[in-house]
């Protein structure tokens, strides 16, 4: 027999044996497989996995009590599709977005309440040229509204008075008139108000300053040289306030003619 016919037929022995073994027919038992271990496993549902850095012990499970078929066979009367949508719901612990319906079952945010209406604005006003009865009527209305105001008062010549000093006394002022009527003025008249120009003599009241002081040229010129022109002064009254536009009617009252005398001014 050649070498090479030896060697074939020695490496074909020991394959045989080595299968031998293996599949342990030499009487030692064959090593475990893939499949001889999952089939030797002992409850292997209690095997569980746990997370990395977790510390909470792994709890045991709890056996299924029911199966999700022999919940439907227990309960035929629902509908399996209540079951479905049980669980697809979303978890309590995923916050829904606003897309979603849970999302839309959360409480809206509390619009914000609307801004109380502004007050009404105030204006500036003046009345100007107020007789001393219509600045009291308006002082007093201003008063009981609560409303600061400036009341200033003014003195402007109304008329130009043409007269006499006075006389000193009723007979003095009768002697004085006869003098003047004796020039051929006789447009005369003795005031008898009492104050400092009683017994005076009154010679003419004029609108304008220079017709009286054209008619006292003409008195001087016929020899009255104690005439002179005094203004006439008149009391007039202004008051400034700052007050809602929709009071100056009511301050102002119906039937005034303060509206008239009212202009806008700066606070």
């Amino acid at each position: 027999m050649t070498t090479p016919r030896f060697l074939f037929i020695l490496l074909v022995v020991l394959n045989a044996l080595a299968f031998a073994a293996i599949k342990g027919w030499l009487g030692s038992a064959a090593p475990p497989g893939e499949p001889e271990r999952i089939s030797n496993q002992l409850h292997p549902e209690q095997i569980h996995l746990i997370v990395a850095g977790s510390d909470d012990p792994p709890s045991s499970p709890e056996p299924a009590t029911e199966t999700a078929a022999e919940a439907v066979a227990a309960s035929p009367s629902e509908p399996a599709v209540a079951a479905t949508e049980q669980a697809m719901a979303p978890s309590e612990d995923v916050p829904a977005s606003s897309g979603t319906a849970a999302g839309r079952d959360m409480p809206a945010a509390a619009a914000p309440e609307p801004s109380a209406p502004l007050a009404a604005a105030a204006s500036c006003v003046a009345w100007a040229e107020l007789s001393p009865a219509d600045a009291d009527r308006l002082a007093a209305r201003l008063n009981a509204d609560g409303i600061k105001y400036v009341r200033s008062r003014k003195e402007t010549p109304s008329s130009w008075w043409l007269r006499t000093p006075s006389q000193g006394g009723r007979a003095q002022a009768e002697n004085r008139v006869r003098e003047l009527r004796e020039m051929g003025i006789t447009d005369t008249f003795i005031v008898q108000e009492s104050g400092p120009t009683q017994f005076a003599i009154s010679l003419g009241l004029f609108r304008t300053e220079s017709a009286a002081r054209q008619l006292l040229a003409q008195l001087h010129g016929k020899g009255a040289r104690d005439a002179s022109v005094e203004p006439r002064m008149t009391t007039t009254y202004r008051i400034q306030a700052s007050l809602p536009r929709d009071r100056i009617a009511a301050v102002e009252g119906r039937r005034s003619q303060l509206g008239d005398r009212r202009t806008l001014c700066t606070p």
